[in-house]
């Protein structure tokens, strides 16, 4: 098994504007507020999916110059923003047959309207304008077919494991937890969620585990 690690999008080595990662009110200075918050976290999010499917378009080229190997199977996994993003590739690359996403949410505008009502910041535009709005309805997994039962559902057949935490304020698990419940993976799927009760927005050393115990079982062994 190889693993590889990338920042998000404007994180980390990709930092390019760090104001882009503030939220609509997150400090007593005008300056540090965002009023681009849900515009540049699901193009943040969104982005980083796509960059997942990039590499898987050429990371076999570079490892395997001689085609020494061929891959197996995809796995993504992320915590947070990369959680996120976890979600989105699972749903748009039919290449990646498992995921992990860690303290993330499947329903951005759920996830959104509800910290827009937190920062007294009106679910309207300039905050989240209609184009935005439009390419939610058009992106996000919570309105893909992820119900139904065939093919049509992106994440039909896929293996899928969830970590949140109970007493998470950023991502809480009331905005995941009607999709995760609704969720159909088929018989030749899993899913699997686990909320730690004591836990806030953090990945904890017991949630690695778990995701580790999942990957060899799941995808490793299989």
């Amino acid at each position: 098994m190889t693993t590889w690690v990338q920042d998000q999008r404007n994180h980390g080595n990709r930092l390019v504007t760090a104001k882009a990662n503030n939220g609509w009110n997150e400090t007593s200075d005008a300056r540090d507020k965002n009023d681009h918050h849900a515009l540049d976290m699901y193009s943040i999010q969104t982005g980083t999916a796509s960059d997942v499917s990039f590499l898987i378009d050429f990371l076999p080229s570079y490892l395997y110059p001689m085609d020494e190997k061929d891959i197996a199977c995809w796995v993504v996994a992320g915590v947070s923003l990369g959680g996120h993003a976890s979600w989105i590739a699972l749903k748009n690359d039919k290449r990646i047959s498992a995921g992990i996403p860690i303290i993330g949410c499947p329903d951005y505008l759920a996830l959104m309207s509800d910290r827009a009502a937190k920062s007294s910041v009106p679910f309207a535009p300039p905050y989240v304008p209609k184009s935005l709005l439009q390419l939610i309805h058009k992106k996000d997994p919570a309105y893909s077919p992820y119900t139904i039962a065939d093919e049509t559902n992106p994440y039909f057949g896929k293996k899928v494991l969830v970590l949140c935490g109970g007493k998470d304020k950023l991502v809480p698990w009331t905005f995941s937890q009607e999709f995760v419940e609704k969720l159909e993976v088929g018989t030749n799927g899993k899913k699997k969620a686990v909320v730690y009760p004591e836990c806030g927005h953090e990945c904890t050393q017991e949630m690695v585990d778990t995701m580790a115990t999942f990957i060899w079982e799941e995808v490793v062994i299989q």
